[in-house]
């Protein structure tokens, strides 16, 4: 007797499971609470939804998708270890000491696999028949792929996971750009290791923020700062198509209508670090001083596909630049490009290769990425390490800067701790001696004034290894009439007119204070 008793409970259990699931239609017919069939793939196979912009609290999935979520989300974790390049030859060899690569045990893995999959897509698909909201959510979603401009404006209410959407620019090719040249060195062994290396875990390192698990970890944090963004900054979120296929994610925040006229003209395009998202990163500075913004998320960063190798970060930045100039209507003369940390990379790029940009402000920012890499890697692996970076993330910034001669501004933090070269000093003076921000002011110097600096490079190091507080104390110490300490005199204004001090470490945001667009000046 318990036992049918237990028996007829669990069947009340599911019938009334069942009862809640919307009664879809079979052809559009008249029901209200149907689900047209047209729509159900998008209920099995559609994006994650998280909010609708403007509404305080996320969405919250019910159990049985949260469930089904969660098994996709193992499910995937297990696939991408098991199959990436540093963790797939490990997983192999431990399923081949154990046995488990026979047919029979093969049959019983894969067995498990099917059935995490089928528990995880039914459970979510089960889920999203349940919400009333997820359902009208797809009809958006599935309208704004072939509708109107009023459809796609709909789908923009919400936030949810970008895939399946159409993008609101495309950018088109331009074969003019400037490149840095190819490298092709390296014996076929080195460049054999070298591509593996970059592969399995050299990207990972270059551009942590391209990583399954950090953009995971954030989610929620990015989730919150984008609603703030459209709800409290009235922004506006763009979908743009690269040339290299990216679906890039990117946000215009409007200037502010209080800002003085030359703020308003003026648009900020802002280029994030190896682990930064325009979300939480280095749009707000731009942001407090009223100018227009335009971020973006790079290539595996957040809701932006793909992956960031330099032809794609750069194909990025380009569609972001087009967009600005050809949606937003602003002008070249008009735009400040304002790079942070790696994002110096295509802030530089986009400088060179659009030389009547307002002005570039590079912040905490190397001249070479081979110097930084090398430091952090065994000598006797330098080699491979210079293969790795010359040909798959040649990030010579230097090297692009002398396409360029418009305004430029360099900020160096002052307890830099990302691009130091001896960070195992106690030596404050001598810590900063070896940041890389030193190298990139000597050799724009060099590019830019090189009968200024022409046998005076001990002079400049000597006065990066001070303080504003101690090079304003020096400055009036040195005044005599020759004709070198004129050139000296001339030298030093050029420093202090390209370069700037902040005192802070690498992550600490930047002050709006030190946000200061640079004029052109070729006389001192």
């Amino acid at each position: 007797m318990v036992g049918s008793y237990q028996k007829v409970t669990k069947w009340r259990y599911h019938l009334l499971i069942l009862s809640r699931l919307p009664k879809w239609k079979l052809i559009n017919g008249s029901r209200n609470s149907g689900v047209p069939l047209s729509e159900m793939w998008g209920i099995f196979n559609g994006p994650q939804l998280y909010r609708i912009f403007g509404l305080s609290n996320e969405r919250a999935p019910n159990t049985v998708e949260t469930i089904g979520n969660y098994s996709l989300s193992t499910l995937k974790g297990l696939l991408y270890v098991s199959t990436s390049l540093a963790f797939g030859p490990v997983v192999l060899y431990i399923l081949y000491n154990r046995g488990m690569l026979a047919p029979i045990a093969a049959t019983g893995v894969l067995k498990y696999i099917v059935i995490l999959g089928i528990f995880g897509y039914g459970g979510r698909f089960v889920g999203r028949l349940m919400d009333s909201d997820y359902r009208q959510f797809v009809g958006v979603w599935e309208k704004a792929k072939i509708g109107t401009a009023e459809d796609k404006q709909s789908l923009k209410r919400y936030d949810f996971e970008l895939i399946g959407v159409t993008p609101d620019y495309r950018a088109v090719e331009n074969r003019d750009l400037w490149y840095l040249p190819a490298y092709n060195e390296g014996s076929a062994f080195s460049n054999l290791l070298a591509t593996y290396a970059v592969h399995a875990f050299g990207r990972h390192m270059i551009y942590p923020g391209s990583m399954a698990i950090l953009n995971t970890l954030m989610s929620s944090t990015l989730r919150v700062a984008r609603n703030n963004f459209v709800a409290s900054k009235n922004g506006q979120r763009v979908w743009l198509n690269s040339t290299t296929g990216d679906l890039i994610d990117a946000m215009f925040i409007p200037p502010d209508s209080s800002a003085d006229a030359e703020r308003q003209r003026t648009l900020v395009i802002c280029c994030e670090g190896n682990a930064g998202f325009y979300e939480i990163g280095i749009t707000n500075t731009p942001i407090q001083l009223g100018y227009g913004v335009l971020g973006f998320n790079q290539p595996g960063f957040a809701e932006s596909n793909g992956l960031p190798f330099p032809t794609n970060v750069l194909a990025a930045a380009e569609a972001v630049f087009q967009y600005a100039t050809n949606v937003l209507q602003y002008r070249e003369e008009d735009i400040v490009l304002f790079g942070w940390s790696i994002g110096g990379f295509p802030a530089s790029w986009l400088a060179a290769n659009h030389p009547n940009v307002k002005a570039l402000i590079l912040d905490a920012t190397f001249d070479d990425l081979l110097p930084l890499a090398e430091s952090r890697m065994p000598s006797f692996l330098h080699s491979i390490v210079e293969v790795a970076i010359r040909k798959y993330f040649n990030l010579e910034i230097h090297r692009i800067l002398e396409q360029y001669r418009g305004p430029l501004r360099l900020i160096r933090r002052l307890h830099e701790e990302i691009l130091i070269i001896d960070d195992q000093s106690m030596n404050d003076v001598q810590k900063r001696a070896t940041n890389r921000a030193n190298y990139l002011l000597k050799k724009v110097l060099y590019d830019r004034h090189p009968d200024l600096i022409k046998d005076l490079e001990p002079q400049v190091d000597r006065w990066l290894k001070m303080t504003p507080a101690q090079r304003a104390m020096s400055a009036g110490l040195e005044r005599n009439a020759t004709e070198s300490a004129n050139r000296l005199a001339k030298l030093l204004s050029a420093c202090d007119h390209y370069f700037v001090d902040f005192d802070a470490n690498h992550v600490t945001p930047l002050d709006p204070g030190y946000f200061n667009i640079p004029m052109a000046r070729t006389n001192f």
